[in-house]
């Protein structure tokens, strides 16, 4: 309060100086009006004296010139004369116009009269001088009336130079007294400006004490945030943390339970239980978006895509959960889209995915649709709108405005009765924000909601079209004959990995922190193929132990984190300690997979073939064109095959799954594929009885990945 009075204080003195040198400068500029007035008044005083001495002086001269005319009587002298007294007639006219405003008229006028009668007596002399003779003109002169016209001049002019001269008095008066206020003022103004200064150059001291002294304050509470900051994201990180790490071994042993055999309520419960945690793990994972977005660690990519691919992808993964529900799901894309376009295919999936379950969700009868079209094309930019709309509940008017926002839903039992957070469109808004794209909903309870989503894309060139993902699923190769080093402090997270490593028949030793590894790898670098590292530890890290290994024990193994933080940065974090790659938790096993596989296979060559033509070449006798078409059918069927038994996978349809696994044990028999004949007799083994759908994808994953292979062996032997 003090402060803000000091201020308001400052302040008026501020304006009252502003106001006074602005009062001391209009009296000062008057006076220095003034005496610039009367300085000029002056001069012209000063000329009008100049002037009347010299008419004074002229008339003299003009005397003298005549009687040198009359005397010597020479007409040189009347040319001469002639010009003075034209000389005089102007002077006189030129002094009376200047003079007059500020003389006596009475005088004016006297001197009116006896310069013309001077005038007069002068012309007549000249003209008694040309008729009578230089006798006469010598009488008229003796007469002396022209002296005494010339002595009552002189007498005038001596009186109007003393009123004059009064004048000038009074302008060197008034010239003086201007000047010396004109000095005042300027004194005055010169110390009330230093004295403006001071103040101003005071305050301004003050003020940069104070401005000083407040960053010093905002660097500290700046500081204080950072460290909030930095302590919210470590608390976010823990909770993570602790809650990814028992959601990893749920979910794992859930997983490797619905694989065995179990009576249908056995089934229910344990789909209940992995359907309970997924769903904790979606709250999570919408926390850990939104951490993303706010930290700026949500990059957007830009690479080529096919939209429409794209949508049937998404099509065929919604469609289960709608026709669960009896409900139609309908896709629409507008023929002139591009074929290609470059975006971020990944984020467009997600903010699909949000905004397709929410419909489902909310929609009791009929369906939903999703639309795609263009809005703008531009150039090599085109603006897709991407329309979805529903015949659910929908949404009243005044709470379309706050379901972007976090933790806002529709109505207040919408959580009790459907579940979610309100998370999702806040993180589906910010994720079409980021990409420079608008969202907006059109709703009506009763009615349903439409839901609009415009986003810029690229148009990506033929050229760059390489690269995209086909819709059918190729896994990589399955491995064999390797040994993982695992190291886990979790035993929960223990067994759930001794299982998952058993069963794709992956040799492992399993230790409990980073030390261990170290010492593990110490005994026998070449014993392991790859290192597990579970990055929060006791005794040492799996940050300290990856240093470590690639600095101490110079190995460049490949090492990929498993961690059950999942923030933002940390998988770059990772990285820059020296691992190769990152998994979050719970551990999705077919991506752990596709990474062991990956990191193996790529730094182990290809001394081994899958294929085995032996059998063919029983089978052919010895003839090559047989066997090389039987090797061309091979590649080319195969694709087919897995391409419909991943569609019945999907669909459920289990009567075709069994049948499509019957025709691929005798296809891959012909190249030697017996070691996936037991998987595929156990996927019709759970085709009988209607169930086990997870343990056939798992089964459909190892099958692909051995494929895959074999398929490219095949084509590099007909080639």
């Amino acid at each position: 309060m003090l402060r803000s009075r000091f201020k308001y204080l400052v302040l008026i003195i501020f304006l009252a100086s502003v106001v006074l040198i602005v009062f001391l400068q209009y009296n000062s500029g008057n006076s220095i009006k003034s005496l610039i007035q009367d300085n000029q008044s002056l001069l012209t005083e000063l000329q009008i004296k100049t002037k009347l001495q010299k008419f004074q002086t002229n008339i003299i001269f003009c005397e003298t010139a005549l009687r040198d005319l009359v005397t010597k009587d020479d007409p040189r002298h009347s040319l001469e004369l002639e010009r003075e007294l034209k000389a005089i007639r102007e002077e006189f006219i030129e002094i009376d116009n200047t003079i007059r405003p500020t003389s006596e008229l009475k005088l004016l006028d006297q001197l009116n009269f006896l310069v013309n009668e001077k005038l007069d007596n002068s012309n007549q002399v000249m003209n008694i001088l040309s008729q009578l003779g230089q006798d006469s003109a010598l009488a008229f002169i003796r007469t002396l009336r022209g002296r005494t016209i010339r002595d009552s001049l002189i007498q005038t002019l001596s009186l109007i130079n003393e009123s004059r001269q009064q004048a000038l008095s009074n302008i060197s008066t008034s010239v003086n007294t201007n000047g010396a206020k004109a000095k005042s003022w300027g004194i005055i103004l010169a110390l009330v400006a230093c004295l403006a200064s001071l103040i101003t150059f005071w305050y301004l001291v003050v003020q940069g004490q104070r401005q000083q002294k407040l960053i010093r304050t905002l660097d500290t509470s700046e500081k204080k945030i950072k460290e909030a900051s930095k302590i919210q994201e470590q608390f976010v990180a823990n909770i993570s943390h602790e809650i990814r790490t028992p959601m990893n071994a749920i979910l794992g042993f859930a997983g490797l339970l619905q694989k065995t055999n179990l009576e249908k309520n056995q089934q229910e419960y344990v789909r209940s239980i992995r359907s309970s945690a997924e769903n904790l793990l979606t709250i999570i994972n919408d926390i850990l978006d939104l951490s993303r977005i706010e930290s700026g660690m949500m990059h957007i990519e830009r690479l080529p895509f096919n939209l429409r691919e794209l949508l049937d992808s998404l099509a065929t993964m919604m469609n289960v959960k709608a026709k669960s529900r009896n409900l139609y799901l309908k896709t629409e894309i507008d023929q002139s889209m591009p074929q290609i376009l470059k975006g971020d295919a990944v984020r467009l999936t997600q903010i699909l995915i949000n905004l397709l379950s929410n419909a489902l969700k909310f929609t009791h009868e009929g369906g939903v649709s999703i639309k795609a079209e263009c809005a703008e094309k531009k150039d090599e930019i085109t603006s897709v709108r991407f329309i979805i709309s529903d015949t659910g509940i929908g949404i009243e008017q005044a709470k379309q405005k706050t379901i972007f926002e976090r933790f806002h839903q529709a109505q207040p039992e919408t959580t009790r009765r459907y579940g979610g957070t309100g998370l999702g469109l806040s993180i589906v808004k910010q994720l079409v924000e980021i990409q420079n794209g608008t969202i907006s909903i059109d709703s009506e309870p009763g009615k349903g909601s439409v839901f609009t989503v415009v986003l810029p894309y690229q148009i990506s060139k033929e050229t760059e079209i390489t690269g995209i993902p086909s819709a059918v699923l190729v896994a990589e190769p399955l491995l064999k004959k390797i040994k993982i080093l695992v190291a886990e402090d979790n035993p929960m997270n223990q067994k759930l990995l001794q299982h998952l490593l058993a069963q794709w028949q992956i040799d492992f030793d399993m230790v409990h922190n980073g030390a261990e590894a170290m010492s593990a790898l110490q005994r026998g670098p070449g014993n392991y193929a790859m290192v597990l590292m579970d990055i929060q530890m006791p005794e040492m890290d799996g940050y300290t132990a990856t240093e470590k290994i690639r600095h101490d024990l110079n190995l460049q193994i490949p090492i990929i984190a498993m961690t059950a933080h999942a923030l933002a940065g940390e998988k770059e974090k990772c990285l820059g300690a020296g691992m190769d790659d990152y998994i979050s938790k719970p551990i999705n096993e077919e991506e752990l997979y596709k990474l062991i596989n990956k990191y193996v296979q790529s730094n182990s060559p290809h001394d081994t073939s899958v294929i085995d033509l032996e059998y063919l070449k029983v089978l052919s006798k010895g003839d090559e064109v047989f066997e090389k078409n039987m090797i061309r059918s091979f590649s080319i069927q195969m694709p087919e095959e897995l391409n419909r038994l991943k569609s019945s996978i999907i669909d459920k349809n289990y009567e075709q799954i069994g049948s499509i696994a019957h025709n691929m044990k005798s296809t891959l028999s012909f190249m030697g594929l017996n070691q996936l004949t037991p998987l595929l007799q156990q996927i019709e083994q759970e085709c009988k009885k209607q169930n086990g759908i997870t343990r056939i994808n798992d089964n459909f994953t190892l099958i692909s990945a051995t494929c895959q292979l074999a398929i490219t062996e095949a084509r590099e032997l007909i080639s």
